[in-house]
């Protein structure tokens, strides 16, 4: 399974009460995001891609608005956008428009299939806004999990300590991140490698973002 974007990755997170910002799709009406721009002042355009798409924030592929002129001319430039990455190349079909969120602290999680450990792995760090293997491998929490018992949460509140993040975030990422403490709700997703094995796990990456708390989260 793999999700990229907050069109759909949002309805995810809702699913198991993870809070998100607001997203508006490519079929959004220009009253549409007027009403986005004057509740919260800022929105990002972003163009949509099939399947998982990185450094496009480096590439300049996300536009940022504070009045429906720009939003408009961001979704013109970015509708149908082709990426470059090495030798990939992607074409957009599509653009969301998510509403801006101020945030003190940015924090990369994802949960993904794990070659090296042969399980679902946790990988964590408070250092978010940045390519995650631009990092020193010790401002990084790598950490492998039974999917039949589930991730839990001392294990994140454990490796969030081991990285001397701030403490401020660490009971608030706790307390929010999906597929922790709903025991009504056991997620097993079967996740399939490119040459076709299967393993029981779950596949997300999520940008989460804090002020005071959990405000935002950005899952690709």
């Amino acid at each position: 399974m793999q999700v990229t974007g907050m069109l759909y990755g949002a309805k995810m997170l809702r699913f198991v009460d993870f809070p998100t910002t607001e997203v508006l799709g490519p079929s959004a009406s220009e009253e549409d995001i007027k009403a986005l721009l004057d509740k919260h002042g800022l929105i990002f355009v972003k163009p949509l891609f099939k399947g998982g798409v990185g450094k496009k924030g480096k590439a300049g592929l996300i536009g940022k608005a504070s009045d429906l002129k720009t939003a408009l001319k961001e979704k013109e430039r970015l509708y149908f956008v082709e990426h470059h990455v090495g030798n990939t190349m992607a074409k957009a079909n599509g653009v969301t428009f998510e509403a801006a969120v101020p945030a003190e602290h940015e924090v990369y999680f994802s949960i993904t299939d794990s070659t090296h450990f042969r399980a679902p792995t946790m990988t964590l760090t408070h250092h978010g806004g940045v390519d995650i293997e631009e990092l020193d491998k010790t401002q990084i929490a790598q950490v492998p999990f039974d999917p039949l018992t589930g991730l839990k949460a001392f294990v994140v509140a454990n490796a969030l300590s081991q990285l001397d993040a701030p403490k401020q975030i660490i009971s608030p990422l706790v307390q929010h991140l999906p597929f922790m403490n709903v025991p009504e709700r056991p997620v097993v997703v079967t996740l399939r490698h490119q040459f076709g094995e299967a393993t029981g796990g779950v596949g997300c990456v999520l940008g989460v973002a804090f002020q005071s708390g959990m405000q935002h989260a950005n899952i690709e």
